[in-house]
């Protein structure tokens, strides 16, 4: 959001401040004590009074004993945003700059983020608290999936600010939820419902299920046979197509396919009544005409389907549909 004139002289200010103390940065890095702990700052914090305190944007890493924690946590270190409710981000260089002017004989032990988002006030959602609002959201809705779920590689906001505690994030639920990448849109509702925020995110959604698999190598045009099957445990997001049912058939291959790899539906076609190059009967059937010929299949044909046919007589080719193993008929009343 925009940074208002009061929110960019604050910053401004600790810049001008850091600037005349930064020469005893280095002095006091010289001299500096080896110790078994660390400061380090976090990427965003709430606080609560006109002036930001170090237990409110920092915690303590490595083996420092808890009295000198809580003798350091309440040091005063610059003002507080001068706005409730409204977020102000330090950059890396400004927060070390900060903490050079206000606690130079801590800086060389402190920790710095890439940034620090500070806001006077309300109240911060973290990550893990994000990412538990996602999985509680859309657990239901995995539950549905013929298969065991589960969620990974997480891309959500590592923090959300709440302008008051009165303020809650929600999962907009997905149109259609399937294994995969999933995109959601979290929002942050006020207390009449209304949306104060919308942000984005996504996480992958993976679904393992039994699936069938070639038990032994198979070749284009064989016919699938129980014993060519066996079940293998996928993971549904990583497959290129819907697999096959186990239903219909009899089927026979379009491809070749490899021990335990998936067979796919789209694998599979009816085995053919009429094979190309076939001779078959074709029999014209009109109001008053019942005539047969002997023709020719020029392609595979199942019953129901048109297909070419080539008059062995007259070298004529017309379209037939197929009725049987022997025959394609001709409706000579339309």
């Amino acid at each position: 959001m925009p940074m208002t004139s009061r929110a960019r002289l604050f910053l401004h200010l600790l810049v001008a401040a850091a600037c005349l103390l930064l020469p005893a940065f280095g002095a006091g890095a010289a001299q500096t004590v080896e110790e078994p702990w660390r400061i380090r700052f976090l990427e965003a914090a709430i606080v609560i009074g006109p002036v930001v305190r170090l237990g409110e944007v920092a915690v303590p890493v490595g083996d420092m004993p808890p009295a000198k924690w809580r003798e350091l946590a309440v040091r005063e270190l610059w003002p507080s945003p001068p706005e409730n409710g409204r977020a102000v981000n330090m950059t890396r260089p400004r927060l070390q700059e900060a903490v050079v002017r206000t606690m130079n004989d801590l800086a060389p032990y402190c920790l710095f983020p890439g940034s620090l988002a500070l806001q006077r006030g309300g109240a911060l959602i973290g990550r893990e608290a994000v990412q538990e609002t996602v999985v509680k959201a859309l657990t239901p809705l995995a539950g549905g999936l013929d298969g065991e779920s589960s969620f990974s590689d997480f891309r959500l906001p590592q923090y959300i600010f709440l302008e008051h505690a009165g303020q809650r994030l929600e999962v907009e639920p997905p149109k259609r939820l399937a294994p995969g990448r999933v995109t959601l849109r979290l929002l942050v509702r006020e207390l009449d419902g209304g949306v104060a925020q919308k942000l984005s995110g996504s996480l992958f959604l993976d679904c393992l299920r039994e699936v069938p698999c070639a038990a032994a190598p198979l070749n284009r045009d064989d016919v699938l046979e129980p014993g060519h099957v066996t079940f293998v445990r996928m993971n549904m997001a990583r497959l290129r197509g819907e697999p096959w049912d186990g239903r219909g058939g009899p089927w026979r291959l379009q491809r070749p396919i490899g021990i335990n790899q998936v067979i796919y539906q789209a694998d599979l076609g009816h085995i053919p009544a009429i094979k190309k190059g076939n001779i078959v009967t074709v029999l014209y059937e009109g109001k008053s005409l019942r005539l047969s010929v002997q023709g020719e299949a020029m392609t595979d044909g199942v019953p129901g389907q048109s297909i070419p046919v080539r008059n062995v007589q007259s070298r004529k080719q017309i379209f037939g549909i197929v009725r049987d193993t022997s025959t394609v008929v001709v409706n000579t009343a339309q």
